[in-house]
């Protein structure tokens, strides 16, 4: 154990392995939710600019099915599409809001349509786009 996490163990106590859960775990969604911008990104280049829903997404390869199941990263995903397909939004939210995670995400696109990342604690509900 280096100092820095010696340290955190004694500040946090018997949290620490709590907290660290729900640390990795947001970390892990806002992965997940960049590989899901990128991911849409090669889909739209190969469908003439429409982006594509998280099972297509993993159907084509894209997407690891991790997507679907809040198992592994402790958040649930959420994509939404546009009407003409041309954009999209997506959302996780922890799975068990304070055991799982606390902040809630959002992805969405820019007026330039480059992905955009938020971040707030909603008390576990999803974030609007």
């Amino acid at each position: 154990v280096d100092e820095y996490a010696e340290k955190r163990i004694k500040q946090e106590g018997k949290f620490y392995l709590r907290i660290l859960r729900i640390e990795t775990h947001q970390d892990e969604a806002k992965a997940m939710l960049d590989r899901i911008a990128k991911a849409q990104i090669a889909f739209a280049a190969q469908n003439g600019g429409k982006f594509g829903d998280l099972r297509k997404l993993i159907d084509d390869g894209l997407l690891p099915s991790d997507a679907l199941s809040a198992e592994s990263t402790g958040y649930i995903y959420a994509l939404t599409l546009t009407d003409d397909g041309a954009g999209y939004w997506s959302t996780a939210t922890p799975a068990e809001y304070g055991k799982s995670g606390l902040m809630s995400f959002l992805v969405r696109l820019s007026e330039k349509g480059s992905p955009l990342l938020s971040s707030k604690d909603t008390g576990g509900k999803p974030m609007q786009n």
